[in-house]
């Protein structure tokens, strides 16, 4: 089944074919040569809009329960917002951020024609920028000035691999996830799969007897399994919190592997994200740190100031979803102890 056009150019239907087969898959979407596919709420990929059709793209956050505390999850729920020329818009559901993520890289090197923040962020961050600029020191002592340069360095080593802190976002974020699920939810979802087991097993037993009332059995059984799967609560395979623990080390340790083709990378492993590094040069260029250390030590200042009473711009809230985590799991520690 073809793919319904959302915006105003047609493509026809052999090329509309070989453009999804071809296309680059990123979560739901799928990103063609000649056209974007969106899905709809059960569907990936059901709908396509041609670039031309495309005025801007940007990513949208939904906090979870916990907020900028240290308490809960501290997950995000991600969405895509595409925005067409002729004033209407999609938002598409997306269950892993990196996809998100990924999608708007390639769209950022492939089509730099389109926008990819609303248009009141982009005049938010214009005034922001001029802002930040007429507060930064217009002499950088000596120390400042290595450190600056180190850490722009790092920068643009981090931005040549992004695997690396996609990675270790994920991991850390799945980590928390399945650590702070309470244990009465567990037990709920379990109570669920095994009323699942039950009814099966009764409709097995009274299709056997030749009692056709059984298939609601196995049909309800089925829901309740599937429901409960789907739940990702129940203690099984990778949503156990040991294989949770396993993957972020994993992730830690590809990142520390990365990064020691670097010389003198500043950052420790857990913390190599590209986010990390800016908001550090940030606090030198504004004279809040002389240091690679002490910059560090400002950036986790304001993150741990960072709570849910805390009202800020929904740039600063990306980037602190996004890195927040990774102080939060290792106690803003630089050493972990199994390293």
């Amino acid at each position: 089944m073809l793919p319904v056009r959302f915006g105003k150019k047609e493509l026809t239907a052999e090329e509309l074919k070989n453009d999804r087969k071809s296309c680059k898959v990123a979560g739901p979407c799928g990103l063609g040569k000649k056209a974007m596919y969106l899905n709809t709420f059960f569907l990936d990929r059901r709908l396509y809009v041609c670039y031309e059709d495309i005025e801007r793209i940007y990513k949208r956050i939904a906090m979870s329960a916990g907020g900028f505390s240290g308490k809960g999850v501290f997950g995000a729920i991600p969405y895509l917002v595409v925005e067409l020329k002729d004033g209407r818009s999609r938002q598409c559901n997306f269950k892993i951020e990196e996809d998100v993520d990924a999608l708007m890289r390639w769209i950022r090197d492939n089509h730099p024609e389109i926008h990819l923040y609303t248009k009141q962020a982009e005049e938010r961050m214009r005034a922001e920028a001029l802002e930040e600029k007429a507060k930064e020191k217009k002499t950088l002592s000596p120390a400042a000035v290595e450190g600056k340069t180190r850490l722009e360095e790092d920068l643009d080593f981090l931005e040549k691999h992004p695997e690396v802190s996609e990675r270790l976002r994920r991991t850390v974020r799945e980590k928390r996830r399945i650590d702070h699920i309470p244990a009465s939810s567990r037990m709920i979802m379990g109570a669920v799969a095994l009323a699942g087991i039950v009814l099966i097993a009764v409709g097995l037993y009274t299709l056997f007897s030749g009692k056709n009332y059984g298939l609601w059995g196995l049909l309800f059984g089925a829901a309740f399994l599937f429901y409960a799967a789907a739940s990702q609560i129940l203690p099984f395979g990778s949503n156990t919190p040991a294989a949770a623990a396993a993957a972020w080390r994993e992730a830690v340790e590809a990142a520390k592997a990365c990064i020691a083709d670097k010389k003198d990378f500043f950052l420790p492993a857990q913390y190599a994200d590209p986010i990390v590094i800016r908001r550090m040069l940030k606090t030198i260029r504004m004279g809040r740190a002389e240091s690679c250390e002490e910059a560090l030590a400002v950036v986790k200042d304001d993150l741990k100031a960072l709570n849910s009473s805390v009202r800020v711009s929904q740039e600063e809230h990306d980037e602190v979803a996004a890195i927040k985590p990774l102080f939060l799991e290792c106690g803003y520690a630089d050493d972990l102890p199994w390293s």
